[in-house]
């Protein structure tokens, strides 16, 4: 064996240097060799399109990120977009914006081939020939969900701090005002007995009103603790039906019901990911709600439709699913003004007396609070003596995946 000297060891490393560099650069410099290079790139989609949108070429990484084959080509690219940014033209104005200014760049949910959406960034770069004319389009999209998802999770995780603090506030209202009352209640008919002792009927009244004082705040204490309660529930939802849902609800309020021979009509409702026993108690609430306000026969109506997140203002920045089930409850009670539709949420706040209509006044806050656990929104309209309709908003469901809510 030849041993080789120093200077003989370092030139062959720079002759191998300068060969890899010519290869590559002999590659490069080669449209089919490129085009091999583009073709194994699995983290980038590369799709090739034609002046007016079709599809001529593509990459694996299509297959890796958005599930398409070889049967992609000849169709036009606005497959890869939703329904709605269809309708709207989306991909149309991205290959006019392409073709005026050199590239378009763009990020929103995109469609794979089974229907699952998907966060992607995308590039759309005008291609010209050697004499400056124009012969088509380069795509270029990356899948950004992992890190849209990870933005979504801190937007959600600032707005349950925010949340959680005005709830700190109201229940230290609580605290120092409506549980305060029960209790002086309790006190001032106290000292009634106790200077009526030898006054019998005058002891018994008084000890009837500290009985319906302690029941009072013994009711507050219980709302209180299923308001804390399910205010720390988190976890991970599984697909539950609204309809099973709204017939167990039913099942729960059945005396109220014949009571007050209350009609309840229901369309067809959807699955979504959520939790079962929360959903019982958002249509409980809500339904019992409209029972009680309310001056007539109830007549309660609920539905379901799905809606564009685009075209619900209403919902909190936070919420970015690109749609939401819509469920909506329409009664017949007796309403009340606008300007009260943002405090009915708040812990046992009441628009009327308790003697007028029983109760906390917490069902709202708790319905609040579940809409929330499952990243959703809810609101209400309504005019007075013309009944009010509240609006749920909740994700449509990912059949991929089970969803980790975060409130």
């Amino acid at each position: 064996m030849i041993k080789k000297t120093k200077s003989e060891v370092a030139q062959q490393s720079r002759d191998a240097i300068r060969n890899r560099k010519d290869g590559t650069n002999g590659i490069l410099a080669n449209e089919e060799g490129f085009n091999r290079i583009i073709a194994e790139v699995k983290d980038y989609a590369f799709v090739i399109l034609d002046e007016t949108g079709y599809i001529r070429n593509w990459n694996i990484g299509i297959q890796s990120i958005k599930g398409f084959a070889q049967d992609i080509v000849g169709q036009h690219f606005s497959i890869f977009y939703t329904p709605r940014d269809q309708q709207e033209g989306l991909p149309e104005s991205l290959l006019r914006e392409a073709r005026e200014n050199g590239r378009a760049v763009h990020e929103g949910w995109r469609v794979r081939r089974d229907k699952s959406r998907f966060w992607g960034n995308v590039v759309i770069t005008a291609l010209h020939d050697s004499d400056g004319k124009h012969i088509g389009f380069m795509k270029i999209t990356r899948d950004l969900t992992v890190k849209k998802r990870a933005e979504d999770k801190l937007r959600n995780y600032a707005a349950d701090l925010e949340a959680r603090n005005r709830e700190l506030e109201q229940i230290t209202y609580i605290a120092s005002h409506d549980l305060q009352e029960p209790l002086r209640k309790i006190r001032t008919f106290g000292e009634v007995a106790r200077h009526n002792i030898d006054n019998r009927d005058k002891v018994l009244m008084t000890l009837e009103k500290i009985d319906i004082s302690a029941a009072r705040m013994s009711a507050l204490l219980r709302a209180i603790m299923e308001y804390t309660t399910l205010a720390r529930i988190t976890g991970t939802h599984v697909p539950t039906d609204l309809n099973q849902a709204f017939q167990r609800a039913k099942a729960q309020l059945q005396p109220l019901i014949e009571e007050t021979h209350a009609n309840l009509i229901s369309s067809k409702l959807p699955i979504i990911d959520g939790d079962f026993h929360q959903m019982v108690q958002l249509m409980v609430h809500v339904i019992s709600n409209a029972i009680k306000y309310n001056d007539r026969v109830p007549e309660i109506k609920v539905d379901a439709t799905i809606v564009q997140r685009s075209d619900v203002a209403e919902l909190p920045d936070y919420l970015t699913e690109p749609e939401y089930v819509q469920l909506r409850f329409a009664d017949n009670g007796i309403g009340f003004e606008k300007q009260y539709a943002p405090q009915i949420y708040d812990i046992f706040r009441r628009l009327h007396s308790p003697h007028q209509y029983p109760g906390t006044g917490i069902g709202l806050a708790l319905c609040r609070r579940i809409v929330q656990n499952h990243r959703g929104h809810i609101s209400s309209s309504s005019k007075p003596g013309e009944g009010t309709v509240f609006y749920v908003y909740l994700p449509t469901r990912h059949e991929s995946q089970d969803q980790e809510f975060l409130f």
